[in-house]
């Protein structure tokens, strides 16, 4: 399904895709993502916890916290691209914060060529939403800027409905309970039966502990999807790995 797609979307991609003689990351030569960034930061050596998506030694499947159930437990599995650290790091904080979210455009072809090895095929994909008062004030969603390019470049519709209805205080400083608590109620369908039987991708820029992610499957499974996969820029590593540069 996802080949077939891809084809079809060729035409719509040439008109709007540049490709990139410098690196996003480094701005060094081999664009878009050289060699030594893509070692540095996007690590394929690593696996990536299937509960969570935190880079982990290859031979295992699960982080220490999702071995023992702290992960997320509404989600088949969590792909992550990259280690959040760095130039990929610093690649996100400007297209988030700077107001630049066409330049997602410079990773799109790298980064739906990792989707489609990393993630099933499935009906579509849904961003993580933003409330209404805090997408007033940066003016853009940037998990919607990355289901539009999962959208150019593979043909996947972009599921539309799911809604952030409760102002939630900032994530980083909490610990995986408190942020679960600080999301409860924090996402509604408009209309409940419209993802009855589908199979999505959720997107998001960057997760921590899978809560957010795990906040967004919970009230889809529940209004009747069939699987529910993750799908993000960037993820911590796993705190027993020897810290890599940032």
């Amino acid at each position: 399904m996802i080949t077939l797609a891809r084809e079809s979307a060729k035409i719509i991609r040439s008109l709007w895709y540049t490709a990139e003689s410098a690196c996003v990351l480094c701005s060094g030569k081999h664009g878009p993502i050289c060699p030594d960034c893509t070692r540095e930061y996007l690590h394929p050596e690593l696996g990536r916890c299937l509960r969570c998506g935190k880079l982990i030694v290859p031979e295992k499947v699960l982080c220490l916290d999702c071995e023992i159930g702290k992960g997320p437990k509404q989600l088949e599995r969590v792909a992550v691209w990259g280690h959040y650290s760095g130039g990929l790091k610093r690649f996100i904080r400007e297209l988030k914060f700077a107001s630049t979210p066409l330049h997602f455009q410079r990773i799109a072809r790298p980064l739906t060529d990792w989707a489609i090895k990393a993630l099933p095929a499935v009906d579509g994909v849904v961003a993580v939403p933003m409330h209404p008062a805090r997408l007033a004030e940066r003016g853009f969603n940037q998990a919607e800027v990355i289901a539009s390019l999962l959208h150019w470049e593979l043909g996947l519709p972009i599921f539309q409905g799911l809604e952030r209805v409760k102002l939630t205080p900032p994530q980083v400083a909490l610990s995986r309970r408190e942020r679960l608590s600080n999301l409860k109620g924090a996402f509604a369908l408009r209309k409940p039966d419209s993802f009855q039987g589908r199979e999505v991708w959720i997107v998001d820029d960057v997760t921590t502990t899978g809560s957010t992610l795990e906040a967004v499957a919970e009230v889809l499974r529940g209004n009747g999807a069939k699987a529910v996969y993750g799908f993000c820029l960037a993820a911590g590593l796993e705190k027993v790995l020897v810290p890599l540069s940032d």
